[in-house]
């Protein structure tokens, strides 16, 4: 009788001390399980700038973009209205030739080509009669005569007395002498002598 309680109290220590044991194993594992998992509270977040991890692409910066500057474009040079040059510089004295050479020019300062009749008057274009009927006929004309020549340096003359306001002669003046002188070949070829000089800076 008391060897088999003696064999039950060993058997049953013996239980108790493989349950112990099985439980600090499975303890044990455990822990090891849970100490071998990344802990996601203290791991610090990788750098990608300090390895061979990849590094991401930067992002553009708009700001810092140049804005180009409209203000330096180069202006266009101004062009006159339906082809028309401009008026000459203020100073500016035309030959007989300049002016004859140049009718567009003729245009800019009296708007048109002129008309004999209206600029010197009606006794001048009779006395010249209808070939000659603008200021462009008149600085092309070939007569030999004084009245010829007094029609081709009084029209440069005329011309150059409105675009330049320190000519000798003022644009009434022009006028006045070239329809006193174009009754007269002698005095018509006399003035057609001073306009001349004056057309050509000599005056």
């Amino acid at each position: 009788m008391s060897s088999s309680r003696v064999l039950l109290v060993s058997a049953v220590l013996v239980g108790l001390v493989t349950l112990s044991s099985c439980r600090s194993l499975g303890e044990l594992s455990e822990q090891k399980t849970y100490s071998s998992a990344p802990s996601y509270g203290g791991s610090p977040t990788p750098t990608y700038g300090s390895g061979g991890g990849h590094e991401p692409t930067p992002t553009p910066s708009y700001g810092s973009t140049p804005t180009p500057s409209y203000g330096t474009t180069p202006s266009t040079p101004s062009t006159p209205a339906y082809g028309v040059p401009e008026i000459p510089k203020h100073g500016f004295v035309g030959s007989c030739d300049y002016w004859k050479n140049h009718p567009d020019m003729i245009v800019a300062v009296v708007g048109s080509l002129g008309n004999i009749g209206k600029t010197f008057g009606a006794a001048c274009s009779l006395i010249v009669g209808k070939k000659l009927e603008n200021l462009h006929d008149a600085l092309s004309n070939t007569r030999t005569d004084g009245v010829g020549a007094l029609l081709r340096e009084g029209a440069a003359a005329y011309l150059n007395s409105i675009v330049n306001k320190k000519f000798p002669f003022t644009t009434q003046q022009v006028k006045d002498c070239i329809v006193v002188a174009v009754t007269s070949d002698g005095a018509a070829s006399a003035q057609a002598g001073i306009f001349k000089k004056a057309n050509e800076y000599h005056y």
